[in-house]
C-alpha cells in the first residue's frame, strides 16, 4: 500500500518539514473519518509510500483486548486457527444516495480445525442489521460484542468437517482506516470503492478476520465469487476474472467476478463508477495471453495516463525474470482508479489514485510479495511492504534489460532511513495503523533489509532464495522466522546476527575509516581502520563491507568496534573507497586519518601448509608482520609431531620485522606447528597480536586476525624425506636403513610400532603415509635400496 494525504504532501527531512506539491488532482476525503495529525509526518506523494495520516480507530486497543480476552477465557469464542475458510460467495448491492446504502449476502464454506468446534466468529460492524444466519440451512443464534458476532453452530463439528454459513445483512456503511468503504464522487459521477487493509473488511462485509489491534492471521485464505449490484451507469472492478454482467430491474447491473486463487480477507475489493476500460495482453512464459485490465475515470483518460499505467506490462516481464512467473497468470492483472491517494495491492486488481510509476511498480511487486506470499500477522508487514519497496529498486535496476547498479544505488538512497524504530511491528504497536504502515520502518528500512540480504547471500543465492521462499509459502503466509530459515539454507549458517540487528533492532551504523599502506618483503598491503561512531547506547552492527581499492572490491567482515584490517594488493594503492555500491545502511561514513591497530602476520617462511624436502636443511623460520613488533623467545613455539619441541634462538626481538628463529639444527622430516603468542605487540600502537588463522595449513589464510587485538597465531608445515627409505637421513638407502626398516616391518600390515621400532622410526618406515607399514612400503623401500 502507498498512501497520499488529502491536504498536500509532507516530507520529513530531519528537523525541517518540507511541503511537496503533488503531481495531479487533490484527493477528496469528504466522507473520511477525522485523520489526526502526527508528530512525525512523512512524504506521501509520488516516490514516497507512507502512512502519513493516522486513521481513527473504531474502538480503543484496550477495549478490544478486554473483549477478546474475556470471550476466550469464557470459552465463548474459538481461536482463529480452529477454522479454515475455504470459499466465500459474496454478493453486495450498493445504493448511492440512500442512508441504508449497502445490502448483501455471504455464503462461507468453512472447515473445522478443532476436534470439537461449537462456535464460529465473524466480524461485521454493529450498525448493520442481520436479516438471517443459517448453518447448513438451519437458523442459528449469535452473540454480538463490539464488532464480532460469535455464532453458535447447529452442532459440534469435529476435525476437518465442513459446514456452510449463510449470512444476510443491510445497513449504512461507515468508512474507517484508510477508507474501507467509500461513497464518494469524482467529476460529478458517483463512486463506491473499498480498501480493507488492515482490519477493516468488517465495515462492509461479514468475514473471518483478526480483531482490530490484534496480530491476526492472514494465512487463512479462500477462493472467492464476488457479485456487485450497482446502478447501471457504473462499471464494477473486482478480484479475478469477470464471469458475466446481468441487467436487472430498476436500472441496475450485476457484475460477477470469480477468483480461484487463495486470497486473504483484506485483499478482497470492488470499485464501481463510470469507468472507461482497456486491455493490454501479456504473454506468459507458458504461452498464450493474459489480460492486463485498466479502469480509469473518463476525465483522466488520455494518452499520457494510459502510457503511465501500461508500464506495469513491461514490469511484469522484468519481475518474472527475477521472481518467477506472475502468480495469478491464469486470471489477470490490472489497475483501477479510485479516490484513494496512493495505491493498494488488491489481489489481481490494484486500486490507484495516481499515475506515478513507482507506485504502479510497487503495487505490482505486491502481487508476489504480499498477495502470493502474505505476512502471516501484521507484526511482519515488512515482508509485504519492504519487499514491494525493494521491487521498486529492482525495477530501476533491471528495466533496461541488464543490471544498472547506479540506478539501484539511487533508488536505495531515496529509501534511506536511519532513525529509531524496529522493522518488526511490536505487539503494542498493532493498535496504530501509523506504526504498522510506518513508511520509515516497514517500507524503507524493510527494503534495505532485503537489499542487505542480497549482499550477504550474494546475487545468485539471493534470487535462488527468493524462488525457494516462493515455493515454500506460495499462496500462503510467512513470518520473519520463515524467511530467515530459507535464507540460512543458502547462507549455510545462522543469520541470527543479521535479523536480530536489522529487523528486531533499531538504528544503523555510522562509520569513520582511514587507510594507509605498507610494502613488506616485496608485497603490498592496504592498512585499514574502521570505527563505528554512532551513539554509545546504540547497537554496533555486524556486516560484510566492500572496500574498493583501485577498482577491485575486497570484502571485510566488520563485527567489532574499532577494527583494523590488512588487505593484500598488487601494488601501491592510489584510491580506497568504503562500500561504494552502498550495500550497507548507514547514517554516514567519513574518511579520517588511519589509526594503527594490532600487528598481523602477513607472511612466513616456511609458508602455512608448505612441504619442504629434508635435504633443504631448513634451519631458520621467518615471520613477517605488517608493522614492526616487540617479541621475546617465550612468545614463540615450534613443535614437531614426532620429535617434539625444536630449540632455537631469537637474535633480536625489539622493534623488528621480521622475527627470525635460528634453529639449533636443520629440521628433520616431521609435521611442525609454529605458535606465535598474542604477547607479541606492535611498536606503533602498543596493541597485542591479532593472530587468528582460519586454516593453519593454508597460505591464503594470511594475513592473520579477525580485526581486534588478541588471539594466538598457529601455522603448520611439513618436512618430508628427500629420499624415501633413508631412515637415518644420510642421503642414501643402505644396509643401516634396511636394518631399521626391518625392525618395523613384519611382512603384513602393522599399525603400531613393534618391539625395537621407535615411533619416529615407524613413521619413517610408513613410506606411503597410510598409517601402517606393509608390503606397499617394502616395495617402495626396495626400489630405493642401493645396498
Amino acid at each position: 500500500m502507498i498512501l497520499r494525504c488529502n491536504n498536500g504532501c509532507t516530507a520529513w527531512t530531519g528537523l525541517a518539514v518540507t511541503l511537496v506539491v503533488c503531481a495531479w488532482a487533490p484527493v477528496s476525503f469528504a466522507h473520511r473519518p477525522y485523520l489526526p495529525p502526527h508528530d512525525k509526518p512523512h512524504a506521501a506523494c509520488g516516490h514516497a509510500r507512507k502512512a502519513a495520516c493516522q486513521p481513527q480507530p473504531d474502538h480503543t486497543y484496550e477495549q478490544w483486548q478486554r473483549d477478546y480476552e474475556a470471550q476466550r477465557a469464557a470459552g465463548l469464542r474459538e481461536a482463529l486457527e480452529d477454522t479454515d475458510v475455504l470459499h466465500c460467495n459474496l454478493e453486495v448491492e450498493v445504493l448511492p444516495g440512500q442512508y441504508d446504502n449497502i445490502t448483501g449476502t455471504n455464503v462461507m464454506t468453512v472447515q473445522s480445525k478443532s476436534p470439537a468446534l461449537t462456535t464460529f466468529t465473524i466480524r461485521l460492524r454493529t450498525q448493520y442489521n442481520i436479516t438471517s444466519i443459517t448453518v447448513n440451512g438451519t437458523p442459528v443464534s449469535y452473540t454480538s460484542t463490539s464488532t464480532s458476532k460469535v455464532i453458535t453452530l447447529d452442532r459440534t463439528y469435529t476435525m476437518d468437517e465442513i459446514f456452510t454459513l449463510d449470512i444476510s445483512y443491510y445497513g449504512h456503511a461507515e468508512s474507517l482506516g484508510f477508507g474501507s468503504i467509500e461513497f464518494d464522487a469524482h467529476n460529478g459521477a458517483d463512486i463506491v470503492y473499498t480498501l480493507s487493509e488492515s482490519y477493516y473488511a468488517y465495515t462492509w462485509w461479514p468475514c473471518k478476520d483478526g480483531d482490530w489491534g490484534q496480530a491476526g492471521d492472514n494465512s487463512d485464505k479462500f477462493t472467492l465469487d464476488m457479485a456487485v449490484i450497482a446502478p447501471d451507469d457504473m462499471v464494477t472492478a473486482s478480484n479475478g476474472l469477470i464471469q458475466g454482467i446481468d441487467t436487472l430491474s430498476g436500472s441496475r447491473k450485476r457484475y460477477r467476478w470469480s477468483h480461484n486463487y487463495p486470497i486473504s480477507t483484506y485483499l478482497v475489493c470492488f470499485s464501481s463508477t463510470n469507468y472507461n476500460a482497456w486491455t493490454v495482453d501479456y504473454t506468459p512464459i507458458a504461452g498464450g495471453s493474459m489480460p492486463v485490465d485498466f479502469y480509469i475515470y473518463p476525465e483522466h483518460d488520455n494518452a499520457a495516463n494510459r502510457d503511465a499505467w501500461e508500464v506495469v506490462v513491461d514490469a511484469l516481464y522484468v519481475f518474472r525474470g527475477l521472481f518467477g512467473e506472475y502468480p495469478f497468470v491464469n486470471e489477470k492483472y490490472g489497475i483501477y482508479e479510485c479516490q484513494f491517494g496512493g495505491g493498494m495491492e488488491h489481489q489481481t486488481f490494484t486500486a490507484q489514485g495516481t499515475f506515478v510509476e513507482s507506485v504502479s511498480v510497487h503495487e505490482l511487486g505486491h502481487q508476489w510479495w504480499g498477495n502470493m506470499v502474505t505476512c502471516k500477522t501484521w507484526n511482519h508487514i515488512w515482508l509485504n511492504e519492504g519487499f514491494a519497496s525493494y521491487s521498486e529498486a529492482l525495477w530501476a535496476e533491471f528495466q533496461s534489460g541488464t543490471s544498472d547498479l547506479a540506478a539501484l544505488r539511487t533508488a536505495m538512497q531515496n529509501m534511506k532511513y536511519t532513525g529509531a524504530g524496529t522493522v518488526y511491528v511490536q505487539d503494542e504497536e498493532l493498535g496504530s495503523l501509523y506504526d504498522i504502515f510506518d513508511g520509515n520502518t516497514s517500507y524503507d528500512k524493510g527494503a534495505w533489509v532485503v537489499h542487505m540480504l542480497r549482499h550477504v547471500l550474494g546475487d545468485e543465492n539471493f534470487f535462488d532464495m527468493l524462488a525457494a521462499y516462493r515455493a515454500s509459502f506460495e499462496f500462503g503466509a510467512a513470518t520473519t522466522e520463515d524467511l530467515q530459515a530459507v535464507c540460512e539454507s543458502f547462507y549455510g549458517a545462522s543469520l541470527d546476527w543479521f535479523f536480530s540487528q536489522w529487523v528486531y533492532g533499531e538504528y544503523n551504523g555510522q562509520y569513520q575509516w582511514g587507510w594507509d599502506q605498507a610494502e613488506i618483503n616485496g608485497s603490498n598491503y592496504v592498512l585499514l581502520s574502521i570505527d563505528q561512531v554512532q551513539d554509545a547506547g546504540q547497537l554496533r552492527f555486524t556486516m560484510p563491507v566492500d572496500m574498493r581499492i583501485d577498482g577491485v572490491d575486497h570484502t571485510i567482515w566488520n563485527d567489532a568496534d574499532p577494527e583494523n584490517f590488512v588487505i593484500p594488493v598488487n601494488g601501491a594503492a592510489a584510491e580506497v573507497l568504503f562500500d561504494p555500491d552502498r550495500w550497507v545502511l548507514r547514517s554516514g561514513s567519513s574518511n579520517v586519518a588511519y589509526s594503527p591497530g594490532p600487528p598481523k602476520i602477513v607472511e612466513t617462511t616456511p609458508a602455512p601448509g608448505a612441504e619442504i624436502e629434508s635435504d633443504a636443511a631448513t634451519d631458520t623460520v621467518t615471520i613477517w608482520f605488517h608493522t614492526n613488533v616487540n617479541a621475546t623467545a617465550g612468545d614463540l613455539d615450534l613443535v614437531g609431531n614426532l620429535f617434539g619441541p625444536v630449540g632455537f634462538t631469537l637474535p633480536d626481538g625489539s622493534d623488528v620485522n621480521p622475527i627470525v628463529l635460528n634453529l639449533d639444527a636443520p629440521l628433520a622430516p616431521d609435521t611442525y606447528t609454529l605458535t606465535v603468542a598474542d604477547n607479541v605487540v606492535a611498536v606503533d600502537s602498543g596493541q597485542s597480536l591479532d593472530g587468528e588463522i582460519a586454516d593453519p595449513a593454508d597460505p591464503a589464510s594470511l594475513p592473520s586476525g579477525e580485526g581486534t587485538p588478541g588471539g594466538n597465531a598457529v601455522i603448520s608445515f611439513v618436512v618430508i624425506r628427500s629420499t624415501p627409505g633413508d631412515m637415518d637421513g644420510d642421503g642414501d638407502v643402505d644396509l643401516n636403513d634396511f636394518a631399521t626398516f626391518a625392525l618395523c616391518f613384519h611382512g603384513a600390515a602393522v599399525t603400531t610400532p613393534p618391539g625395537g621400532c621407535t615411533p619416529v622410526e615407524f613413521a619413517a618406515a610408513d613410506l606411503d603415509t597410510d598409517g601402517d607399514v606393509d608390503l606397499s612400503d617394502f616395495s617402495t623401500f626396495a626400489l630405493n635400496y642401493t645396498g
